[in-house]
């Protein structure tokens, strides 16, 4: 008996110095975020579409209105504990990506909400603006592009309206994520680009 356990414990042995003589099978380097492309919808006038390719950090015009937003946050694999609400990521790789975004009207902070590439927009309670992700752009590895095209506006129909821009509409052919509480026509403003 004793010798069964001392040729297992040799096989286990060799077993083992045979898997780890070579060197550590290579990691693939982690995922570095280049750049999110937001579809931007508004939930009041449904013709509304904006399409912005940002950095994080980086904040953006939305439309030719008052709202700005900033992707201040990325989860590469979304989770929310549903005891305390609490955002994680259950692992490195970008299984359920999302997006923490902030919207700021006329500079203040207005909303705090999710852009996810596997969901569909969503509005929270206070929120007139929705978001989608259409495309992840990585460094050094394949973007992630949404199979919804419902995420973004058509190509035909896009139009380039400065840096980042695509195409977005509002009520009337106008332009914007017009509020109905102190809107001012898009016309009336000069673009911030």
């Amino acid at each position: 008996m004793r010798s069964g356990k001392l040729a297992s414990l040799t096989l286990l042995g060799l077993l083992a110095a045979a898997a780890g003589s070579g060197a550590p099978a290579p990691r693939p380097a982690a995922y570095r975020l280049d750049t999110v492309t937001l579809g931007i919808r508004h939930r009041v006038f449904h013709e509304f579409v904006d399409l912005r390719k940002v950095r994080l950090k980086q904040r953006f015009q939305i439309g030719d209105t008052d709202y700005s937003a900033t992707v201040v946050e990325f989860v590469p694999d979304f989770a929310m504990a549903m005891q305390n609400g609490r955002v994680f990521s259950r692992s490195p790789e970008p299984h359920n990506p999302a997006f923490k975004i902030v919207v700021r009207f006329k500079g203040r902070p207005q909303d705090t909400t999710w852009a996810m590439l596997k969901m569909p927009p969503h509005f929270t309670r206070r929120s007139l603006l929705a978001f989608k992700v259409a495309r992840i752009d990585f460094v050094g590895r394949p973007p992630l592009v949404n199979a919804d095209t419902s995420a973004a506006p058509s190509a035909a129909a896009e139009a380039p309206h400065g840096p980042g821009a695509a195409r977005h509409s509002g009520p009337g052919g106008r332009s914007g994520p017009d509020s109905a509480a102190g809107a001012t026509p898009p016309s009336a403003k000069s673009p911030e680009r």
